[in-house]
């Protein structure tokens, strides 16, 4: 799950457009076979006729070979700040481990190609004897293309406890950013329809620098997220 109801409504439009039937709020209840053709049986009573199935329901690592053994074990193999293990010298990384979420402090999977790559650049790290390198948690993240149309979503991208959001909503360009802040920091973001900001958004996040006079800017104009993310460091860097 990435994105809220106003940018999932842009996307099924955007596919609905090209001739995409989606259906909501229902889940595959069967697969059959006819001499002529495959059925997929919806929960809903529905079956759609199809030639090809392809099934993509998210990823769950497989665990089933450390039943028995000492390590934890909870979503995924759940290691600390160093990507160790509740067992001395043993590690683990990428898609199988459960380690620190950026966002919130709690542990948890996130089977994207950035996160195995810092989480092996960690790991790789301690095991040879830098144990004062720690791991600042992954940024939870998904970009998505659908032909044609990119959405993305980083961080707390559903909001925080007592933060407060701004939102721009172009329904008829299928645009849509919406940005959620804690105080003066950026925590989380969801876009459809822009891609040349997704590298700012996740520098903004990650980096929890204050954005003091350009979180009001961005209440204004949320699509303004460049010169916010240049304005906010110059200020960084003449503050020292």
């Amino acid at each position: 799950r990435m994105l809220g109801e106003k940018a999932g409504g842009l996307l099924q439009s955007w596919c609905e457009a090209k001739g995409v039937t989606v259906h909501t709020n229902t889940q595959v209840k069967a697969i059959e076979s006819t001499p002529d053709e495959l059925q997929v049986v919806l929960e809903n009573g529905e079956t759609c006729p199809a030639d090809v199935v392809i099934v993509s329901t998210g990823v769950k690592p497989r665990l089933h070979y450390l039943e028995g053994c000492d390590i934890d074990i909870d979503q995924g193999i759940v290691v600390d700040a160093h990507m160790q293990t509740n067992q001395p010298d043993v590690y683990a990384a990428g898609d199988c481990a459960q380690g620190l979420d950026f966002s919130t402090g709690e542990t948890a999977v996130h089977a994207v190609q950035p996160t195995a790559t810092e989480h092996g650049r960690i790991a790789a790290a301690n095991m040879v004897g830098n144990n004062n390198l720690p791991y600042k948690g992954s940024l939870n993240m998904n970009i998505l293309d659908t032909l044609g149309l990119v959405t993305c979503s980083f961080g707390a991208w559903e909001g925080v406890a007592g933060g407060d959001s701004a939102e721009m909503y172009n329904p008829d360009n299928h645009q849509y950013v919406n940005l959620q802040f804690k105080d003066d920091v950026l925590v989380g973001a969801n876009s459809v329809g822009y891609h040349e900001h997704l590298g700012v958004l996740r520098g903004l996040i990650e980096t929890q620098i204050p954005l003091g006079e350009w979180k009001d800017r961005l209440k204004e104009n949320p699509v303004n997220l460049v010169d916010a993310y240049q304005g906010v460091n110059q200020a960084a860097l003449q503050n020292g």
